[in-house]
């Protein structure tokens, strides 16, 4: 796919300058347009008299360069919109390219809003914050996109069967980046974000939906009527009908007065809050005009349609057309008159009522349906920039069985896979400093995090079982609550076994109880060890303590290590996952490299 992204950002770059360039000359001819008409203008009124041919033509001339200068304005407008496109496109393909090159770190939506230090799992496997799987994978860009991406990303919560329709989907999705790049661009267009639920919830209203009586109807018509008979009366000065026009006009006054009193916060919480609610239409056209295979985006696509027929993109531009009808409220003046005459008000909450009494039952559901398109986009993307991924097979079975499995935030030139096999088993996974243990747990927890959620993971091929992920690996002190680090790691073991009681699990603890001494945290260690396996949960632990591995004569535990070589002084690591116990330490080693110890009480100590 790298070159497919390499020939887009191509493309694109070639677009904006054969549209600079465009953009540019149109302005010059624009300007050239505006010299010529300025110069007719005065020679035209230095002798003002259009029986002269002479004027007549300049007269004539100057109508075809004004003609000329709005054809060419208009022409220069669409331009810059497509060059606005071409760059939106530029920017998108080049963080296709980042992804690849494993250079996306500096993308600016890290979702560090959605970072929780209590949840389960979501702290310890990066899901969230600077280099996060939510900051690689991300490419919503309206709210309820993000929202619903993060909610799938640490509370997905899928059965086995849902989980199936939801990889058809990301599926059907990954072959090619065009949908994806069209719905980002339409996207980023987007000036107003998390608002929207603000004016959804207007929409919505409480309690039943409006019911719009005859009368509304007829006082639409009567300002129509009345404001005709006032014009009439004035221009034709009708003096013996100007105290009814006077009474209808004061009538007119009052109503509107007692509309404003009455409407005014039903409207005015609309105006000016900048509503460009049709800047979505697009995502929902986008939706309506594919033809979808899977059962999940089938789904979506139907989410977006109304009891009646009327289509999502419809609806949202009829109510675009009337939030700009109730903005002239800001217009001063003109707002004042379209009142006196027509009660624009009142037409306005009037043609709100209407809309809402069609479509406030589904409005929520269309933008909840862009929020699962893209999010099932973003799972898409890991396929899309990743060689080495797939979609995992969902057992029934305790089992979890990959193939050249990788940690997906690693780049593939740098990142080293492993084969792993957890049949109903607990590994412990002992080995020396830097050997690849952490990485190995955060490996097998995000991918089954990714695969939950129906996306790609990272590997040739994955097996694993709907489960619950429960991790302890960054466990920290909390000073204004008086909590020690220990204390806070106790706290999430518990919650750990806690889990396991309830549901399937698999856990994750790394290096178990290191803020207390030797012997008590070995003694723990192995208690909660053999609590995890009589309740029958899966999962990988850590040690240094090597004793921790006599633990596996027992059948479901096993040992497994990550273990290094020493080439010319220096430590090398190969990240490869072994069976059995780790047989070396390099602690010693490091001191010595780093000056804290010497060489030769290193060797008096090992004597």
């Amino acid at each position: 796919m790298r070159r497919d992204f390499e020939l887009e950002v191509g493309d694109a770059k070639e677009s904006i300058n054969d549209l600079s360039s465009i953009h540019r000359k149109l302005g010059n001819v624009k300007l050239i347009s505006l010299a010529f008409i300025i110069l007719f203008a005065v020679l035209l009124f230095r002798d003002f008299n259009l029986l002269l041919f002479s004027n007549l033509m300049m007269l004539l001339l100057g109508l075809v360069f004004i003609q000329v200068f709005i054809l060419l304005a208009i022409i220069q407008v669409k331009t810059e919109k497509k060059l606005v496109d071409s760059k939106i496109k530029l920017k998108t393909h080049e963080d296709y390219l980042a992804r690849v090159d494993g250079v996306w770190g500096d993308f600016a939506d890290t979702g560090e809003e959605f970072v929780d230090k209590n949840h389960k799992y979501t702290g310890d496997l990066d899901i969230f914050g600077a280099n996060s799987v939510f900051q690689y994978l991300n490419t919503t860009k309206t709210w309820h996109g993000r929202q619903q991406f993060a909610k799938d990303l640490s509370q997905a919560d899928f059965n086995a069967e849902e989980i199936r329709g939801r990889q058809k989907a990301v599926w059907e999705l990954s072959p090619t980046h065009s949908f994806s790049s069209e719905f980002q661009l339409h996207g980023s267009k987007i000036r107003f974000k998390g608002e929207i639920n603000e004016l959804i919830s207007l929409l919505k209203g409480d309690g039943e939906a409006p019911k719009i009586s005859k009368v509304y109807r007829y006082l639409l018509i009567l300002p129509v009527f009345s404001t005709i008979f006032m014009l009439t009366v004035f221009f034709l000065q009708l003096s013996e009908l100007f105290v009814p026009a006077a009474l209808l006009f004061i009538t007119h006054i009052c109503f509107w007065i007692l509309c404003v009193v009455k409407f005014s916060g039903e409207i005015g919480k609309i105006t000016g809050a900048g509503y460009r609610i049709g800047e979505y239409s697009p995502l929902f056209h986008m939706i309506e005009r594919r033809g979808f295979e899977s059962a999940t985006l089938k789904a979506i696509k139907a989410k977006i349609k109304s009891d009646n027929g009327v289509v999502a993109s419809e609806a949202i531009a009829e109510l675009d057309r009337l939030i700009m009808l109730i903005d002239f409220r800001r217009s001063g003046m003109v707002w004042f008159v379209l009142n006196l005459f027509f009660l624009w008000d009142f037409i306005c909450v009037y043609l709100l009522k209407r809309w809402r009494a069609g479509y406030r039952d589904y409005v929520e559901g269309w933008f909840e349906a862009i929020g699962d398109m893209e999010s099932l986009l973003s799972f898409a993307n890991l396929g899309l920039v990743e060689s080495n991924s797939c979609l995992p097979m969902i057992v029934s079975e305790n089992l979890i069985e990959g193939t050249d499995l990788g940690h997906p935030l690693i780049n593939s030139e740098k990142r080293i896979n492993n084969d792993v096999k957890l049949d109903n088993e607990i590994f412990i996974i002992s080995g020396s400093n830097m050997s690849g243990k952490t990485t190995f747990l955060r490996t097998m927890g995000t991918n089954i995090v990714l695969g939950l959620a129906g996306g790609f993971v990272c590997a040739k091929g994955l097996k694993m079982p709907v489960i619950s992920v429960s991790t302890s690996m960054r466990v920290a002190d909390n000073l204004s609550e008086g909590v020690s680090t220990f204390y806070a790691e106790l706290e999430r073991i518990k919650g750990i076994i806690d889990e396991c009681k309830g549901e399937q699990t698999i856990f994750l603890i790394d290096e178990m109880f290191r803020g207390t001494n030797s012997k008590d945290r070995l003694e723990g260690a192995r208690t909660v060890i053999k609590s995890l396996e009589e309740q029958g949960a899966i999962g990988l632990v850590t040690t240094h303590d090597l004793e921790l591995c006599n633990l596996a004569d027992n059948g479901r535990i096993s040992n497994y290590s990550f273990s290094e070589t020493y080439e010319d002084n220096e430590i090398v690591f190969d990240y490869k996952l072994r069976q059995g116990k780790s047989d070396s330490t390099n602690a010693r080693f490091l001191m010595n490299k780093l000056g804290i110890v010497e060489a030769e009480e290193l060797s008096e100590e090992s004597e």
